[in-house]
């Protein structure tokens, strides 16, 4: 039998709270995520048992700034890989996987936490990764938002990918700067996607309260829906420390 006997459960997920529209035509505003986005759901009635159910989406045309009235995957703290997502990008390799193609282990094990905060707008490189062994999952955090985060470069995201090999990234949000070049000419647009999901490493972002772990290293758990050909599952994502 598993236990948590003397250990501490840290939530990394964003909080969202879902925007509704009630079938008295009210509606009950949401919170929206780091990125902007809401979520949106409708109420209604289940004719087979007369209970209420909150529909995922909303009608076409509601919501002014989403107008196509549907969620996406990547809504509010999520995993990610390429299949479905980024592999219409020239120059990615072959045999790029989707989520549903991993193994159920690789959205789970040891974890190593690079708390950022001491490198206040520079680039992060190898060297401020210390911590990291090779198959480690990398939770990277940091105090700065905006113009203050820490960047991670594509040759620091290579590093991770090919050098050390780790299992997935995880990213704190604001915190972190991980994505760059992303309006750049293919293949030069956004190379920590390219890093990643051209490895087949999940990335699984925007996490919270990483500052609120103590320890460098700790037990990560994010499980993706079992959904085939869904480039991106919305995540309930967890970090075990032992006290």
């Amino acid at each position: 039998m598993i236990g948590l006997k003397n250990k501490k459960v840290v939530d990394l997920t964003a909080e969202l709270v879902a925007r509704v529209a009630r079938l008295d035509g009210t509606i009950d505003a949401g919170t929206r995520d780091v990125y902007g986005m809401l979520w949106l759901s409708e109420e209604t009635v289940n004719e087979q048992d007369g209970t209420i159910e909150h529909l995922i989406g909303s009608n076409v045309g509601t919501v002014a700034d989403w107008p196509i009235g549907g969620l996406s995957g990547h809504m509010g703290t999520h995993i990610q890989l390429g299949v479905g997502h980024n592999d219409n990008w020239a120059s990615l390799p072959s045999g790029m996987k989707g989520i549903w193609d991993m193994p159920l282990n690789t959205y789970y094990g040891d974890a190593c936490v690079c708390n950022l905060d001491h490198i206040k707008g520079q680039s992060i490189l190898p060297e401020h990764l210390s911590n990291v062994r090779e198959g480690d999952i990398v939770l990277l955090a940091s105090c700065w938002s905006d113009d203050d985060q820490p960047v991670l470069v594509g040759d620091t995201a290579n590093w991770l990918a090919e050098e050390k090999k780790i299992k997935m990234l995880g990213v704190g949000v604001p915190g972190i700067s991980w994505e760059t070049n992303t309006q750049a000419p293919e293949p030069e647009n956004s190379p920590t996607h390219r890093a990643m999901t051209g490895n087949n490493i999940p990335i699984v972002y925007p996490l919270s309260n990483i500052e609120l772990l103590t320890q460098d290293r700790v037990f990560f758990m994010s499980m993706p829906l079992n959904v085939e050909r869904m480039e991106g599952t919305w995540v309930r994502a967890i970090a075990i420390e032992t006290t």
